[in-house]
């Protein structure tokens, strides 16, 4: 919380609000951050390089990190100290909150979004000024504020805390107000805000637009520029479209702000110079049959011309308003414009505003024209959206133009909007993608299949803008996953039959973008295979009711390698009980059910139906374990249908101790009272280091007691317990990196899951934050 007057100079305390403030955009815990104010910060970082937490040092000058605070200070809850209220004259029945800032007073209520997450709405704001008084407290728990024009009762168990903090700041902004006004007394008075920009441009005399255009610049930041108020001509007045500037972040208000015009020019009757018109101005964003020769928009001397001509040409020539070069095609004209908003990003919004140009009023004499203009725009929607000040703007002019082209627009929201999520297309699209937008919008997407365990094909239509994140999202629908933490418990993997490899995807990357780069190297005879690598969120029930019978399949194929392998298995003294015989039997029966053979299994079938760790024992008998399997598929097995038999099987391997357990193989350990070499298993409960042969566990380090866990190649290094004082452990560890990320996998799930419920500790919030930034990287040891 800031108080009215109070700065912050200090070096140290820069820092430390810059690292709340990026933690707190880049973590979904953070309710006093809304999703517009989330995105606009991020949209600013990215401009700085910072595009996820693991970038978040990339910034180094203070007086960047003083613009990113002074943002955040702008936002009306993210500082605000809130106290629990309830108001007697106002939004009676709803549970508040008072916000109490520098900024003045919010009734602040909490409510729940689409998403079913939690948020914080503005009721009402009470600026400093507009508080005359604060009465005394009455019945211990209630005081009346008394504003310009109402009163407001307010009624809190904290009551008093609430008064004397208004009444503090109170005295501090009326202290700091006198101050300002005895300093500023030499200085001009500046007119307020108007609170909505319909007011501006009502008048179509030349006063009152010249009076208007000064705080236009305050009603929208924009770079410096200087600012030049055309003027008004008869014709502009007799048409009302060119005398009331349109209002609400139009174009037309974009172009006076931004756009690059003279300040005279030759007079066509008279050779003499004149000043611009509005007429002028409205021609400066409409189609133009020919090419510009001069920026839209103000660059520095440094910025290529000739490239922004070229530019233009190329929307021209993609649009078939202008001839192509010889052996030119769309799709060197999309590349050159794609080349050069990648290099010179100063150009991403110079070349959108000349599309934007190049559909307004478009006269052109070739009919699909608009419509290759609107495509050409989704195209490059995929890879690159418009700066912060541009924005509003263009997502209005997107809007403003579904009822004409509801289609392509849309399509270019969606695009816009994943970019804006997750940050656009790394390359190219190839010239296939390009021919089928342009012969046919309608229907831009493609089969692809998505392999799950068993071999079982799942087929998805896929479109250029669509992630990794939504591929999963959607194949867990398909699966009749309704819970948004469970479906984050599984990932997508693409597997090369070839070379036997297997690559995580992260959940951010373009499908289109992988598959393009996969047929660039001749990589052919790759498949994508959906697996689940966590087990936080484990159903206790498995059954057709819950499930599909895809899931089923889905799971019981996944899990009978991982029985097989023989991991989960825990032998006392290399000794299988009585009541673990039974259970592996059974495991056993089902899964020759499950295969829908007829006959009784011979010996060496049964042997492919157990664990390899069984088949290692010295007490383990052939003929003994093919009586026990035989017994359970005449009793009651042989006659289970094949789905039932899958379930019985799953609902009984969930039951053990290490189900959900991801092993990893600990070379050496520098702990004397753990044997080494050993194994170590990463599950929803934590670390635990077991015997190599009979997995008997050996030491166990919770999540909660988890400080940090680094990487050194091979080398692990964890520490827990106290803050303060914390104990380590170094161990070699076989597939480190994936050891470490599945940690910060199953760390970040936790921190989402108990948001709404319990506070975490500090210390545990600082680790999940810190182990964000490595979720996604590439897990090998899942396959």
């Amino acid at each position: 919380v800031f108080s009215p007057t109070e700065t912050f100079e200090q070096p140290i305390l820069i820092e430390l609000l810059y690292l709340q403030i990026v933690h707190d955009i880049f973590s979904s815990v953070c309710i006093r951050i809304s999703e517009a104010e989330r995105t606009n910060m991020k949209i600013f970082l990215s401009s700085h390089g910072v595009a996820t937490i693991s970038d978040i040092n990339l910034i180094k000058a203070l007086p960047a990190k003083k613009d990113i605070i002074e943002q955040a200070r702008q936002w009306p809850i993210y500082f605000c100290r809130l106290f629990p209220i309830s108001t007697f004259v106002s939004h009676p029945n709803e549970e508040q909150f008072l916000g109490l800032s520098h900024c003045g007073i919010r009734l602040i209520k909490q409510s729940r979004t689409t998403t079913k997450k939690d948020a914080l709405e503005v009721l009402e704001t009470f600026p400093f000024d507009t508080i005359q008084c604060v009465s005394p407290i009455q019945n211990d728990s209630t005081i009346e504020l008394t504003l310009s024009k109402k009163r407001i009762t307010l009624s809190s168990h904290r009551i008093l805390c609430v008064k004397q903090m208004i009444e503090n700041y109170l005295q501090e902004y009326r202290t700091d107000g006198n101050k300002q006004q005895s300093h500023g007394s030499n200085q001009k008075l500046t007119s307020p805000l108007l609170s909505n920009t319909s007011d501006l441009f009502k008048s179509s005399s030349q006063t009152s637009l010249l009076s208007y255009s000064q705080t236009f610049s305050e009603l929208i930041p924009s770079t410096s520029f200087e600012i030049y108020t055309p003027k008004p001509t008869k014709n502009d007045m007799a048409c009302s479209s060119l005398s009331v500037l349109p209002t609400g972040h139009s174009m037309m208000e974009f172009a006076l702000q931004n756009f690059k015009i003279p300040n005279k020019r030759r007079s066509k009757k008279r050779w003499k110079t004149s000043e611009w018109t509005w007429q002028d101005y409205a021609e400066l964003i409409k189609w133009s049959k020919s090419p510009i020769e001069t920026p839209l928009l103000r660059h520095s001397s440094k910025d290529p011309i000739r490239i922004v001509r070229q530019c233009f040409l190329s929307i021209m020539r993609f649009m078939n308003d202008h001839t192509m070069s010889r052996g030119q095609t769309d799709i060197d004209c999309l590349h050159y414009l794609l080349k050069n908003m990648h290099k010179h990003r100063s150009l991403i919004d110079e070349i959108l505003c000349q599309i934007i140009k190049q559909l307004t009023d478009n006269k052109s004499v070739k009919t699909d024209s608009i419509e290759r203009g609107w495509k050409l725009l989704a195209l490059i929607l995929n890879h690159f959206i418009p700066s912060e000040h541009l924005q509003p703007y263009f997502v209005k002019y997107l809007h403003d133009n579904r009822s004409k082209n509801e289609k392509l627009a849309l399509l270019c929201l969606q695009h816009y909007e994943q970019t804006l999520k997750y940050g656009g297309r790394k390359n190219p699209p190839n010239k296939g993608e390009v021919d089928l937008l342009i012969a046919n919008a309608e229907n831009v997407g493609k089969n692809q299949i998505f392999i799950l365990p068993g071999g079982y094909p799942l087929s998805l239509v896929i479109t250029p803008s669509m992630v990794i994140d939504d591929c999963r999202n959607l194949l867990c629908e398909r699966l009749n996953m309704s819970n948004p933490l469970e479906t984050d418990e599984y990932s997508i993997f693409i597997i090369s039959a070839s070379d036997h490899s297997a690559r995580l995807l992260d959940p951010k990357e373009y499908l289109i973008d992988i598959i393009n780069e996969c047929l660039r190297v001749n990589m052919i005879d790759f498949h994508f295979m959906m697996k689940r690598i966590l087990w936080f969120n484990i159903p206790f029930i498995f059954n057709t009711n819950n499930q599909s019978e895809t899931f089923i399949h889905f799971m019981y194929h996944q899990l009978i390698p991982e029985l097989l392998e023989g991991t989960m298995i825990i032998l006392n003294n290399n000794h299988l009980s009585d009541e673990l015989v039974q259970e592996i039997s059974l495991m056993a029966a089902l899964q020759y059910r499950a295969s829908n053979k007829i006959d009784l299994p011979t010996m060496r079938e049964i042997k492919s139906l157990l664990p390899a760790t069984i088949l290692k024992l010295k007490s383990v008998v052939p003929r003994e374990w093919t009586i026990a399997i035989h017994d359970k598929l005449r009793s009651f097995v042989e006659s289970m249908p094949i789905i039932e038999a899958k379930i019985q099987f799953l609902n009984l391997i969930k039951t053990w101790p290490l189900f959900g357990t991801t092993f990893f193989i600990v070379e050496s350990i520098d702990d004397p009272t753990i044997r080494s070499p050993c194994f170590s298993g990463i599950s929803r409960n934590g670390i635990v280091f077991l015997d190599l042969d009979t997995r008997e566990t050996l030491f166990t380090i919770l999540f909660d007691d988890v400080v940090s866990i680094r990487r050194h190649r091979n080398s692990i290094a964890i520490k827990y317990g106290s803050l303060n004082q914390p104990n380590v452990i170094l161990c070699q560890i076989d597939k480190a990196q994936d050891f470490v990320t599945l940690s910060g996998r199953y760390l970040s799930l936790i921190g989402r899951s108990l948001s709404s419920g319990l506070e975490r500790k500090s210390d545990a919030q600082q680790i999940h934050r810190s182990l964000t930034s490595i979720c996604n990287d590439a897990i090998s040891t899942v396959l």
